[in-house]
């Protein structure tokens, strides 16, 4: 599978994953959260998935809310979704949409960031990111996640 495949089956399947699955909103809403919780991922994906209401997602329900997902993609109907394409999907835009709504709020005021806030919280990222204070980013300082696993120079083909 070429590096280019890849990238576009690992976009795929974030989408998937991490964006509401619409096409399976169900009347019966997922068990309420109580004062002291908050609403969690399942009980996002058990509103948005469970189609049975028997508060589990089975690997079928799972797989429908993908299949839909896919289809909404798939505006062309081809039976594969590109890059752009998902990038161009309507439930990327929001979820896009509600993260710089939220940069905002947490940076700005008055429903702006002016260029100042913006470079002071650029600063914050930097300051926080050096682990050590020297003043310098490197890659021993760098988070453990997603990333850890890339191989330097781009080539993460195998």
């Amino acid at each position: 599978m070429s590096r280019i495949s890849k990238l576009t089956l690992a976009v795929a399947i974030a989408a998937f994953s991490t964006v509401p699955f619409a096409a399976f909103a169900q009347s019966n809403p997922a068990p309420a959260a109580t004062a002291t919780t908050h609403p969690s991922l399942f009980d996002h994906m058990l509103k948005k998935m469970d189609s049975n209401g028997d508060g589990k997602i089975s690997s079928a329900e799972f797989q429908a809310a993908a299949a839909a997902r896919f289809d909404a993609i798939d505006t062309q109907g081809s039976g594969k979704i590109t890059a752009e394409q998902i990038a161009n999907s309507q439930a990327v835009k929001q979820r896009d949409e509600k993260f710089a709504e939220h940069e905002v709020k947490r940076i700005g005021s008055n429903g702006a960031i002016t260029r100042d806030q913006y470079l002071a919280a650029a600063q914050a990222r930097f300051a926080k990111l050096d682990k050590n204070g020297d003043g310098f980013i490197t890659s021993d300082e760098m988070p453990a996640g997603r990333w850890a696993q890339r191989k330097p120079g781009g080539n993460n083909s195998q």
